[in-house]
C-alpha cells in the first residue's frame, strides 16, 4: 500500500481521538444544563470553526459555491438531515437506555455510513474481495458495539441506574432510534455528494488536503439550524436560559473548546480522505466511528465509569473493544 493510504487513515485516525474524547471538556462545565453547553457547541463546532477554516483554505469560496448551487443545496440537505438525527440519536438513549439504545444506533451509523457510498458508487464493488474485506470488519464492529453496550447495560442495572426507556415504551424508543442511526450517517453522505464543490475548489486553486473544507461549511451550518433550533426551544420551555447570566466565564470556554476538538475531528477526516480516493468516504468513515467509540469507551475507563461494574460487565466490555480494534484493522486493510 502506497504511503498516502496509510498517511490518510492517520489523519483520520486522530479524527477518531478527536470525535471520542470532544465532549471531555463538558465536565468541567458547572452550573449548566445540557442546552447551555450544546448551543455553544453548536455555534462553535458548526458554523464558527467550519467558516474560519473555510476562508482560509479555499480561495474563492464564495465563487466556488456561486459554481456549483446544485450540489451546495444537496449537501445542505444532507446536513440538515444528520442535524436531526443528532438530536434523535439524544432522544433515543433517553427513551431505551444506552444498553439497548447504542446497538441500534450506533450499528446502523456505521453500517449505512460505510456500505451506502460503496453502493450508490459501485454496487459491484461489495462483491469484490476489498469490499468482503470492508464488510466483515463493519460486522466485526456492530459486533464489539453490541458487546459493549450490553456490558454498559450490565453495569447500569448493577448500579441499579433507572431505565429510561421504561419510561416512554420500547416501541416508540425503538422507532427513535432507528430513525437516529438512519439518519445521522446522513453527514458523511453530504461529503460523498460535495464531491462537485470540491472539485470547483481545487480548480480555484485550494491544496487538494483542504477541498473538503468548502463542503463541512455548509452541511454543518444547516445541522447547526436543528441543533441551535432545539437548544433554543429547552432554553425557553425549561427556563434554563437564565443560566447564561452571571454563569463561569470559563464554562463559555470549555463548550467553546467541545466544539474545536469536534470540527477538528471532521476536518481530519476530510483530509485524510483526500488521501484514500474513493475509499475515503468508506474506510474512512467506519475507521473514525470505530475509534471514537473505541476512545469514548477508554476515556470512561480511565475517569472511573467503570469503577465498581460487576466482573461479568467488565470481561463483556474488554470483549467488546477487542472487537472493536479487531474490525479498525479488517478496515484498514480491506483495500
Amino acid at each position: 500500500m502506497e504511503t498516502n493510504y496509510w498517511a490518510g487513515l492517520s489523519l483520520i485516525a486522530m479524527g477518531g481521538l478527536f470525535a471520542g474524547s470532544f465532549s471531555v471538556p463538558f465536565n468541567r462545565s458547572k452550573g449548566w444544563e445540557w442546552e447551555n453547553n450544546w448551543l455553544v457547541w453548536s455555534v462553535v463546532a458548526l458554523v464558527v470553526a467550519p467558516w474560519v477554516v473555510a476562508v482560509a483554505t479555499v480561495p474563492g469560496l464564495l465563487g466556488v459555491y456561486a459554481a456549483e448551487t446544485g450540489p451546495l443545496a444537496v449537501v445542505a440537505f444532507f446536513g440538515l438531515i444528520w442535524g436531526v438525527g443528532a438530536i434523535l440519536f439524544g432522544r433515543g438513549i433517553d427513551l431505551l437506555g444506552v444498553g439497548l439504545s447504542m446497538p441500534i444506533m450506533l450499528g446502523l451509523t456505521n453500517v449505512i455510513g460505510t456500505l451506502m457510498p460503496v453502493v450508490l458508487r459501485d454496487p459491484g464493488g461489495l462483491l469484490t474481495a476489498s469490499g468482503l474485506r470492508l464488510t466483515a470488519g463493519v460486522l466485526v464492529i456492530v459486533l464489539g458495539i453490541v458487546f459493549y453496550s450490553v456490558a454498559g447495560s450490565l453495569k447500569e442495572r448493577g448500579a441499579q441506574t433507572p431505565r429510561a426507556g421504561v419510561r416512554s415504551g420500547f416501541v416508540k424508543g425503538l422507532l427513535v432510534c432507528l430513525a437516529a442511526g438512519i439518519l445521522s450517517p446522513m453527514v458523511n453522505f453530504a461529503f460523498v455528494f460535495g464531491a462537485p464543490l470540491q472539485q470547483q475548489a481545487l480548480a480555484a486553486g485550494t491544496d487538494p488536503v483542504y477541498t473538503s473544507n468548502a463542503v463541512w461549511s455548509i452541511a454543518l451550518t444547516a445541522g447547526c439550524l436543528v441543533n441551535a433550533g432545539y437548544c433554543i426551544y429547552l432554553l425557553r420551555s425549561r427556563k434554563t436560559g437564565a443560566l447564561y447570566r452571571g454563569s463561569r466565564r470559563v464554562n463559555w470556554a470549555w463548550a467553546a473548546l467541545a466544539g474545536v476538538l469536534w470540527y477538528s475531528s471532521m476536518m481530519l477526516y476530510g483530509m485524510g480522505g483526500s488521501f484514500l480516493g474513493d475509499a475515503g468516504v468508506s474506510v474512512g468513515w467506519a475507521l473514525m466511528q470505530s475509534l471514537a467509540i473505541l476512545t469514548g469507551n477508554l476515556a470512561g475507563l480511565f475517569t472511573g465509569e467503570w469503577r465498581g461494574a460487576a466482573p461479568v460487565s467488565r470481561r463483556i466490555m474488554w470483549l467488546g473493544l477487542a472487537c472493536l480494534l479487531a474490525g479498525v484493522f479488517i478496515v484498514a486493510f480491506s483495500r
